[in-house]
């Protein structure tokens, strides 16, 4: 087992979901139409607080790399002013509430932060399957 609890099949999930993540943030911006964001915007972007706390007290030191994903995001969706604010606001409730619920890195922890990623993959490819980042 691997420091996070799981086969090397969760490691390659991991990988995949953040690829995916990367291939959706790196697309340009949702068409102009588009004026409200999907709420699979704004879970993405707990997701990716969430995930941010987890690897990082879990020892991937992935250092910035998923609140930099998140950055990433917002400049390619190009969110009017109320929904930036918002999306920060959920990323950042998201890392604050999971860093009290796991302060350390547990099987409970290294669990979570593998839902969190299969959820952060199927929300990217329903975003871009609705246009978003293309």
């Amino acid at each position: 087992m691997s420091r996070f609890g799981t086969q090397d099949q969760g490691k390659w999930r991991r990988r995949a979901g953040a690829a995916q993540t990367a291939a959706l943030l790196a697309m340009p911006p949702a068409p102009a139409a588009a004026q409200t964001l999907p709420v699979e915007m704004f879970r993405l972007a707990e997701v990716l607080g969430a995930v941010h706390h987890l690897r990082t007290v879990c020892g991937t030191r992935e250092g910035q790399l998923w609140r930099n994903k998140m950055i990433e995001m917002m400049g390619a969706v190009g969110p009017e002013e109320k929904d930036r604010q918002e999306l920060i606001a959920r990323f950042n409730d998201a890392f604050h509430n999971t860093r009290n619920r796991y302060s350390t890195c547990s099987r409970s922890a290294a669990g979570q932060s593998d839902k969190l990623f299969e959820e952060g993959q199927r929300i990217a490819r329903d975003l871009a399957a609705k246009g978003y980042g293309r």
